[in-house]
């Protein structure tokens, strides 16, 4: 369409008989376009909400990796520090 007085001049597909108004063409695709961007939106924000769910579960499997880090070394100090226990060094 082309602007004319201030109106989007929408050419119709139908019958001549029925024109129909540009202004109604153009309010109809402008809400047409409203509901997509508010479609868009809300699946923005779901992307958003699982986003941040994922940070989460990343952040829990990090911290469980790091505890079973620290207690396999604390683990491996004990039984080094058992082992020279048992050891007993003759003194020349």
């Amino acid at each position: 369409g082309h602007w004319q007085n201030g109106v989007l001049d929408v050419p119709s597909t139908q019958n001549a008989t029925f024109p129909v108004s540009p202004v109604g063409v153009n309010h109809s695709r402008v809400l047409n376009v409203v509901q997509e961007a508010r479609r868009a939106a809300e699946k923005a924000y779901d992307v958003a909400k699982v986003d941040e769910r994922v940070n989460r579960a990343v952040s829990a499997a990090n911290r469980a990796a790091n505890a079973a880090r620290a207690a396999a070394a604390k683990a491996v100090q004990n039984e080094i520090h058992l082992n020279n226990e048992s050891i007993r060094i003759p003194i020349l």
